[in-house]
């Protein structure tokens, strides 16, 4: 088969957990911290790894403290850093409360910047599908990634927007967005997108509701994700759904991305699309039943 092209960032998360997130000038002593690997990018990376789905890691890893602990956790994992640059790699400060909730202080650095010759540089017939998620569009080298999607229209894209999909260059979201990709976003991101536009007035819409007009946009798949309530997709014929494992939420760091990476390996291995996302929400249950963004072999 193919490989699948993993577009995006692979950075350094710093953990940090509390009781709940401090207020203006309030001190609070957090119960733990870790670092680990992770960035969207790598963590559904990870996902492909799991149902042997080949894959390149299309991900600038730069200098530094953190820089050097990327090389070094990839070293572990038998993988070869793709893209190397000169400046420092940022990290990620992941925010966890006692209920699972986070929330994110990322300091981008190298791992955000992509240079037009590494994408002239690959030979795209090796690749049938294509990861990109919105962080990278968001940053100054973004034109870069959508000019590439749009040299390429054979293949499949996955876009994972983020919950900044609103710092998104408005031109290059909607270039992207003609490029026809699969959109992968939660409850939240759908509503704030379409209502960003004039096209939601519900204050409560219905999931379903979400998928089908963000079709109208793409004319591709759409999958929604719900936490507890489940996941939804729409695929211009048939709505489909699925429910969510029951889970203890213990830190929600990485759930859409372990959902997103498991309905990406699992369609390019051929399997059905509800098939897909049931096994996709066994994934997510798992991540947020533990703490960081990975799951471990």
């Amino acid at each position: 088969m193919k490989k699948a092209l993993m577009i995006g960032s692979t950075v350094a998360d710093i953990m940090i957990y509390v009781d709940h997130l401090p207020s203006v000038e309030e001190d609070v002593e957090p119960t733990g911290q870790t670092m680990s690997i992770g960035g969207c990018c790598f963590n559904v990376s990870n996902m492909l790894s799991f149902f042997k789905v080949p894959y390149t890691l299309f991900s600038p890893v730069g200098s530094g403290i953190y820089g050097t602990f990327i090389l070094e956790e990839l070293k572990k994992r038998g993988i070869e850093p793709f893209l190397t640059r000169s400046d420092a790699n940022g990290c990620c400060y992941c925010i966890v409360d006692k209920n699972g909730n986070r929330s994110f202080l990322a300091l981008h650095g190298a791992e955000y910047l992509f240079e037009k010759e590494w994408f002239e540089a690959l030979d795209s017939s090796e690749y049938s599908d294509v990861y990109v998620c919105g962080l990278e569009i968001e940053d100054k080298t973004g034109d870069v990634i959508v000019d590439f999607i749009k040299r390429n229209p054979q293949l499949n894209v996955y876009f994972a927007p983020s919950a900044r999909l609103l710092h998104i260059p408005e031109n290059l979201m909607e270039e992207l967005l003609d490029c026809s990709p699969i959109l992968h976003l939660n409850r939240e991101e759908a509503c704030m997108y379409l209502r960003s536009r004039g096209e939601l007035q519900e204050a409560e819409p219905e999931v379903p509701q979400l998928c089908r007009q963000l079709y109208e946009r793409t004319k591709n798949i759409v999958f929604v994700t719900d936490g507890a309530n489940g996941a939804y997709a729409f695929d211009g014929e048939q709505e489909y759904g699925v429910p969510a494992f029951p889970a203890t939420a213990r830190d929600g760091t990485g759930a859409g991305d372990s959902h997103i990476g498991t309905l990406m390996a699992l369609r390019m291995l051929g399997y059905p699309l509800q098939t897909a996302m049931r096994i996709a929400a066994f994934a997510s249950a798992r991540v947020v039943s533990q703490s960081g963004g990975i799951l471990n072999d």
